[in-house]
């Protein structure tokens, strides 16, 4: 069944595509990678499936897909033996809904702005809200400390075993060790070398 799968990554390094790629690793499933550096995001192709541009984005079985969440939720979903997310309806499916939301709303946006309002690659330096910064890490910080209890308990995210939800997460808190805000918090880091260390881990420890 595995065999049969055909699967299209459009993807760059440095992107949220790294979620996906290392979910694709972790599943054993062969994939077509598409990456062309910057020019990518002037693709035809890639425009035909993201209607922004921008990625990830995958063909699966020749069906389109965008949002690294959703895409490694359902890479996961293609190898179940592999045991890379809980089974839906269970409640540990809602567990992984639950953090890959949090993830998405209270980390994200953050690390997010201070890039745009930081860096000249997705606006122009006159467009920068320099401001803004402060009042991101902040909030980064708070749900970081969330995160801070749930590690002092427990080894990963969900059912205490690696899964896709750790994935989407580990991208999020890499981001926020660039940024140099996760020094305050020890069970997050060694959450992190944990995820660093697996085999297919796609990220480069800052």
């Amino acid at each position: 069944m595995v065999e049969e799968i055909s699967i299209k990554l459009f993807e760059l390094g440095p992107t949220r595509s790294a979620r996906v790629r290392w979910a694709l690793l972790e599943a054993g499933l062969t994939f077509e990678s598409v990456q062309n550096g910057v020019e990518i995001f002037k693709s035809t192709e890639l425009l035909n499936i993201h209607p922004l541009g921008k990625l990830p984005a995958v063909l699966i079985n020749g069906l389109p897909l965008f949002e690294s969440a959703a895409i490694v939720t359902a890479i996961a979903d293609l190898v179940p033996d592999k045991k890379l997310i809980a089974e839906p309806s269970s409640w540990s499916r809602n567990l992984h809904n639950q953090w890959v939301c949090f993830t998405l709303s209270e980390l994200e946006p953050y690390v997010q702005s201070t890039e745009i309002n930081s860096m000249d690659f997705v606006l122009p330096a006159e467009q920068h809200v320099r401001e803004i910064v402060p009042q991101n890490n902040m909030l980064y910080k708070k749900a970081a400390a969330a995160l801070e209890n749930h590690f002092s308990r427990h080894d990963y995210l969900v059912d205490d075993q690696f899964s896709v939800t750790d994935i989407v997460l580990a991208y999020t808190l890499c981001w926020g060790q660039e940024q140099k805000l996760l020094g305050d918090f020890p069970n997050i880091y060694e959450y992190m070398d944990r995820l660093y260390n697996r085999e297919h881990c796609t990220l480069k420890k800052p």
